[in-house]
């Protein structure tokens, strides 16, 4: 490329749009049905919903909110089926609202000056991107009104008798234009690094197709800003990302070939109807964290009630009640993740997925099959997780949490041998991988969070496929569905399939890989199974921790959940009484661009563009003036990279040399990239040079039974695959000298045997032969008895 030679020109980057698509969809249109609120609002919102079958409650033991479609807002006030909701009622009544938490939403715009919207306004948290200014308001053609719909969801303003109420009603909003113009991997860098430490929750309702055939996930600059949020965000505590889960479910699309809601670093978040069900859209994947209500069969179940877009804000036309998919779900999610930071700002990215997981509650959607129970004990679903986020619980635990300990990454060796996927039908590929959760390295994962099962296969066509792992603990996890609409002759490249079924179980032990040919499509070749990985990520020490010293009011209402959460994580574990957390997380949450070593190598796949040697997160090219800068500027959204080492890898690199790299080509030996371990050392699982024991020159593994070659003054024992200062008893020191030794004994035996008439065979039983033996051999085991009588002969 000509610009690549230019001197000016640090960085180049060839930028490809990228179909994104919003995760919602026009619905059915019935008599008196209109997609705006016109005339009387609640009578047609009542008439709408004449013939549904699904009663709700009062809102007695809620806030009494005087906004008149928060009736409508059935997910809010008992009006799912058996009188349940998403449970905000008792947060609302602790006094959480939001505030002092700032929300943006990632989509079209918002329209800043909505009545609904405009006093929680953050012009901070906002920025038009398509345009390239600071004004995030709509194009009012019609159709572009999904942002605002989803910001009215998280902070639709209470009390003033327009439209509803938002989850998080005193939170600060904004929003990022993006999707109304060109999508490329730039476009959403800058969307997803957007004054990262002003912003403390992103929320996307937008992915790759959900058509069942694509592949898809965010390019090399996009991938930098999540990683950068999760590191440095709120400074340090890390960004909260939430993404709605995928509406494919019409063509049978698996959330798993989807890269933003495959990731470690979003709360994937999944619908379920008004009445309890799975909707007609919904995605099946092991990625998806929680569930939140959202609209279902079109003239049954309600849909959500939000804020609208209209330019020229008449009366009529600024309030819906059909806001529809796991575009609405997302949002929810948003909202009453910011109640939670309300009630606890010190909680990090990760301690919000422990309080999804640890809060959400099946039961309401049990009625839907599909649940599993995990060796942690407890309840799981491919299409739900691990079910309807609980606002109250999320609150109360969130007021007791003590941050968790430090992310550990665990890497299992490479599985790079061929193994073929026969064509037939129901055909199963079974392999396996025993790890032991790198124990005794820094890497050491006894208490599992997210795991990635990287896969490298050719198989044709790819949507027969089905892929399921299963734990030690004996959880079956389904990483890939089949999905009869992917025909194309593609592979899978690395491709990291994540599943959260594991969560709090332990890594160490036989891990089982199985790829069925389940599909019903015709299968002309065999496939290959070439490469296979897993990457573990969780904590060394029980993660949960909770405070004593709130009041005891707070202690009543969380004492179920915060009992429940203990038991999990005591069963066959440390106590959580035996750890104590001393607070300290700065070797993770640093503010500069440290924490990219966290995350060398895991985050490459299919369906991305590769990154080059050095980047701006945003996109830019670099300025000559600013050359030689490496660290975020004064608005924290630009980290500046530099012509790298040969031994950095494709993620880049902060400054120049083999210790500024962002992750490592080869290995990595004190914070410096090397070629090979030097000697005396190996790589461990992370790519990590670590001493051999002292008894080998070279090791494959730091125990004394890893030695390939040993230490000088060290003999190597052959059976017994060990170094030794010194032979054991029945060992020589050389084969030459245990030749002459029992050629010596034969000689011997047989002047005996002439003198004495008798046979002399038992030579190593004497004692004095057997320490002539001694001292005289690289440790080599006397021959028996019978192997002397073969001589002898």
């Amino acid at each position: 490329m000509i610009l690549n030679k230019e001197p000016e020109v640090r960085w180049v980057q060839q930028q490809h749009e990228k179909i994104r698509k919003k995760r919602d969809f026009q619905r059915v249109r019935f008599p008196g049905q209109t997609s705006n609120i016109r005339g009387d609002p609640l009578a047609l919102l009542r008439s709408i919903a004449t013939g549904s079958q699904i009663n709700y409650r009062s809102t007695d033991s809620h806030l009494t909110f005087h906004d008149p479609l928060f009736k409508e807002q059935w997910y809010l006030n008992g009006g799912a089926k058996d009188g349940l909701d998403m449970n905000v009622g008792p947060a609302w009544q602790k006094g959480y609202t939001g505030k002092g938490v700032v929300v943006s939403i990632l989509d079209d715009g918002i329209q800043r000056n909505h009545p609904d919207l405009d006093k929680n306004y953050d012009p901070e948290a906002s920025y038009d991107i398509n345009d390239n200014d600071s004004d995030p308001m709509p194009r009012d053609n019609g159709d572009n009104k999904h942002g605002t719909r989803c910001a009215g969801e998280v902070a639709g303003i209470a009390f003033n008798d327009i439209c509803g109420v938002g989850v998080a009603y005193k939170s600060r909003i904004g929003g990022v234009r993006m999707l109304d113009g060109t999508v490329n991997d730039a476009v959403e860098a800058k969307a997803l690094g957007l004054n990262p430490n002003h912003i403390d929750v992103y929320s996307a309702s937008w992915g790759p197709e959900d058509d069942g055939s694509t592949v898809d996930g965010p390019g090399p600059l996009a991938r930098r800003a999540f990683i950068y949020g999760v590191t440095s965000g709120r400074l340090g505590k890390g960004s909260i990302f939430v993404w709605a889960s995928g509406n494919g479910g019409r063509y049978t699309d698996s959330c798993n070939c989807d890269g933003y809601t495959n990731s470690i670093f979003t709360l994937s978040i999944s619908s379920a109807t008004q009445g309890g069900y799975k909707p007609w859209y919904l995605e099946e994947c092991s990625s998806t964290l929680a569930t939140t209500y959202s609209s279902g069969t079109p003239g049954h179940d309600k849909s959500v009630a939000t804020v609208d877009m209209d330019g020229a804000l008449r009366p009529d036309r600024i309030c819906t009640v059909e806001h529809t998919g796991t575009s609405a779900s997302a949002p929810l999610a948003a909202g009453i993740v910011a109640l939670a930071l309300e009630a606890n700002p010190s909680l990090t990215w990760r301690d919000m997925q422990y309080l999804v997981v640890l809060t959400s509650r099946p039961e309401p959607l049990e009625k839907e099959n599909g649940w599993v129970l995990t060796g942690s004990k407890r309840k799981v679903s491919h299409k739900f997780g691990y079910g309807l986020m609980d606002a109250g619980a999320m609150v109360n635990l969130a007021e007791k949490w003590i941050t968790v300990p430090a992310q550990h990454i665990c890497k299992s060796r490479e599985i790079n041998e061929d193994r073929q996927i026969q064509g037939s039908v129901g055909y199963t590929l079974q392999t396996h991988m025993d790890v032991n959760g790198c124990a005794g390295t820094v890497n050491e994962v006894r208490y599992l969070e997210h795991v990635q099962c990287k896969i490298t296969l050719r198989f044709f066509p790819r949507g027969n496929l089905r892929i399921l792992l299963t734990s030690p603990s004996g959880t079956t996890s389904t990483l890939l569905f089949e999905r009869p609409r992917d025909v194309a002759k593609s592979n899978f490249d690395d491709w990291p399939f994540m599943s959260v079924h594991f969560w709090g179980e332990r890594a160490e032990g036989r891990w089982t890989l199985q790829i069925i040919n389940g599909g019903r499509r015709r299968v002309n070749q065999a496939g290959v199974l070439s490469k296979w990985q897993l990457i573990f990520y969780g904590t060394q020490t029980n993660p949960i921790r909770l405070k004593t010293d709130v009041d005891s009011t707070s202690a009543r209402a969380s004492s179920s959940v915060a009992s429940g959460v203990s038991d999990i994580y005591n069963r066959g574990n440390v106590a959580a009484a035996e750890w104590e957390w001393n607070g300290d997380s700065a070797n993770l949450f640093s503010t500069n661009f440290n924490g990219f070593t966290n995350y060398q190598n895991t985050f490459t796949a299919a369906g991305s563009n590769v990154n080059k040697k050095f980047a701006t997160l945003d996109g830019r090219t670099i300025p000559t003036s600013q050359r030689e800068n490496v660290m975020a500027d004064s608005n924290n959204k630009l980290v500046i990279l530099h012509d790298c080492d040969p031994e950095c890898d494709q993620q880049g690199c902060y400054g120049r040399g083999p210790t500024q790299c962002v992750a490592c080509k080869h290995y990595r030996l004190d914070n410096t990239c090397v070629s090979r371990c030097p000697p005396r050392s190996f790589p461990n699982q992370g790519g990590v040079c670590w001493p051999c024991h002292e008894s080998c020159e070279t090791c494959a593994g730091a125990g004394q039974d890893s030695c390939l070659n040993c230490s000088p003054s060290y003999n190597y024992v052959t059976d017994l695959a060990v170094c030794l200062q010194t032979c054991p008893d029945g060992y020589f020191e050389s084969e030459y000298h245990a030749l002459i030794m029992m050629t010596f004994l034969l000689l011997l035996s047989y002047y005996q045997a002439s003198k004495k008439k008798k046979e002399y065979v038992k030579v190593t039983n004497d004692a004095y032969v057997s320490s002539l033996f001694l001292a005289i051999f690289p440790c080599q085991r006397v021959a028996k008895a019978e192997t002397q009588k073969e001589w002898q002969r």
